[in-house]
C-alpha cells in the first residue's frame, strides 16, 4: 500500500513539474519559435509584372531618361504617386526638350510604369521664403487627415540656414496650397535642416530630419502636421537626436532619414557618403533598429549609428552595376513584400552622369535582421518580377 502510495506521489509530482517547465518555456507556445521568423516568410511573386532597373518615366510610348533624385512613393487606393527634387521634366510626348519643375510628380498603377502628372507648385512657383536661388529637395509626403501633407527642403548646395516647408492638396496628384515654412536651421537648432520624412506611429505624428554636418533628429507635429507640437521652442528642446553628428567636412556622414515598422522593431535607414561625384560617388543605404520609435538604433554589432562605419548594408555602390545608390523609401506591395526606391546612377550608360530610379525587393537578413536587397547591390538592365498588386495578379 505505502508503495502505490509514494507511485502515485511521483505521478503527481512528475506531472507538475512538466507542467511548470512548459509554462517557464512558453507554454502551449512551441519553445523553438522564433519571434522573429515572421521577418522571413516571402511574399507574392509576381506573374504579370515586370520591371528592369533603371527605371524611367514613360513619354508617349517610351521611356525618357530623366534625373531624379531623392524618390519618394505613396499610395492612394490602386495608384501611385512619385516625387523627387526639382528636374527637368519631360512632361509630354510633344515636348522635344525637358521643362524645369520644381515639384514633379509622376503617376503609375504598377509601381514601375510612371508617367508625368503635374507640379506640386504649379499655382505660384516654387517657395521663395528661403537662402536666395534655393531650391526644392528630398519631399515626403503622407496623408494627415482629409489632406496630403508635401514636406520639402530648402535649401542650396552649402546653404548656412536651409529649412523645411509644407504643402497641402485634397488629393495626392495636387494641386497643392503652399503653407511655407516650418522651421529653419536656426530655429530648430540643428545644422543643415533638410531630408524631412513624416510618419506616424501610435497616433503620433513625427517628422525625422537632417544631413551633412547635423544630427538626426526626431520631432512631434500637431495633428494638423502644418505645425510642431508646442511650437518650435518646445521642439528645439524636446527634439531626440537619432544618427549622425559628424563634422560637415566628414564624408561618411549621414542623411535621407527613413523609418518604418515591420515585426517589433523599428528600421532607421540612412543613407551615407557621397551623393554628387557621378559615377564615383559612395553613396549607400545602411540600417539600424530599434524596438523604440525613439531609439536608441544599432546595428547588429550592437553600435548606435551615431559614428562612422556604422550600420548594416541595405544596398551599396557597385562599379559595375551601379553608383551612388542612396536616398530611399520603402513600399508594400500586396503580396507582403517591400520594396525599395532610391536613386543611382548607371554605371557605362551615356546618362552615368546623371541620378536615376531604381528599385529593388528588399529580404530580411537572417545574420542581422535587418533589410537588405537581394545581393546587397543594386540589379540593373536585368528583368526581373515586380512588385505582387491585385488588381494586375487578378
Amino acid at each position: 500500500m505505502k508503495i502505490k502510495n509514494i507511485k502515485a506521489l511521483f505521478v503527481v509530482f512528475s506531472t507538475i513539474f512538466l507542467l511548470f517547465a512548459c509554462k517557464q518555456n512558453g507554454g502551449e507556445n512551441n519553445p523553438s519559435t522564433n519571434p522573429d521568423e515572421e521577418l522571413f516568410v516571402e511574399g507574392k511573386v509576381s506573374q504579370f509584372n515586370e520591371y528592369s532597373n533603371p527605371i524611367h518615366p514613360i513619354v508617349g510610348d517610351q521611356k525618357k531618361p530623366t534625373y531624379i533624385a531623392d524618390p519618394f512613393v505613396v499610395r492612394d487606393g490602386n495608384d501611385f504617386y512619385l516625387y523627387c527634387t526639382q528636374t527637368d521634366v519631360y512632361t509630354n510626348a510633344s515636348s522635344a526638350n525637358p521643362t524645369f519643375i520644381p515639384g514633379p510628380i509622376w503617376k503609375s498603377s504598377d509601381m514601375v510604369n510612371w508617367v508625368y502628372y503635374g507640379n506640386v507648385f504649379a499655382e505660384k512657383g516654387r517657395p521663395t521664403w528661403g537662402s536666395s536661388g534655393a531650391g526644392v529637395w528630398a519631399p515626403t509626403v503622407l496623408k494627415v487627415g482629409n489632406k496630403w501633407n508635401f514636406y520639402y527642403s530648402l535649401s542650396t548646395g552649402g546653404d548656412e540656414n536651409p529649412g523645411i516647408g509644407v504643402a497641402s492638396a485634397d488629393n495626392p496628384g495636387g494641386p497643392y496650397v503652399d503653407h511655407g515654412k516650418l522651421f529653419n536651421s536656426n530655429e530648430i537648432g540643428v545644422v543643415n535642416s533638410i531630408d524631412p520624412y513624416v510618419f506616424y506611429d501610435e497616433n503620433n505624428l513625427y517628422m525625422v530630419f537632417g544631413s551633412f554636418g547635423g544630427d538626426i533628429n526626431l520631432i512631434e507635429l500637431e495633428a494638423d502636421g502644418l505645425s510642431l507640437k508646442g511650437g518650435i521652442e518646445t521642439q528645439r528642446e524636446e527634439k531626440v537626436h537619432l544618427a549622425g553628428g559628424l563634422p560637415f567636412s566628414v564624408e561618411e556622414n549621414y542623411e535621407a532619414s527613413f523609418i518604418f515598422k515591420r515585426g517589433r522593431y523599428y528600421y532607421l535607414l540612412l543613407s551615407v557618403g557621397t551623393c554628387i561625384s557621378g559615377i564615383n560617388s559612395t553613396y549607400r543605404v545602411v540600417c539600424a533598429k530599434s524596438e523604440n520609435v525613439k531609439g536608441p538604433y544599432k546595428d547588429s554589432k550592437g553600435r548606435e549609428i551615431k559614428l562612422k562605419n556604422t550600420g548594416d548594408i541595405v544596398v551599396a555602390p557597385s562599379k559595375r552595376l551601379a553608383m551612388g545608390t542612396g536616398h530611399c523609401c520603402v513600399m508594400p506591395d500586396d503580396g507582403g513584400n517591400y520594396w525599395l526606391y532610391y536613386h543611382g546612377y548607371n554605371v557605362g550608360s551615356k546618362y552615368e552622369s546623371s541620378r536615376v530610379l531604381y528599385l529593388d525587393k528588399l529580404v530580411w537578413d537572417r545574420d542581422t535582421l535587418s533589410p537588405r536587397t537581394s545581393t546587397n547591390l543594386a540589379s540593373n538592365e536585368e528583368t526581373l518580377p515586380g512588385p505582387y498588386l491585385n488588381i494586375i495578379e487578378g
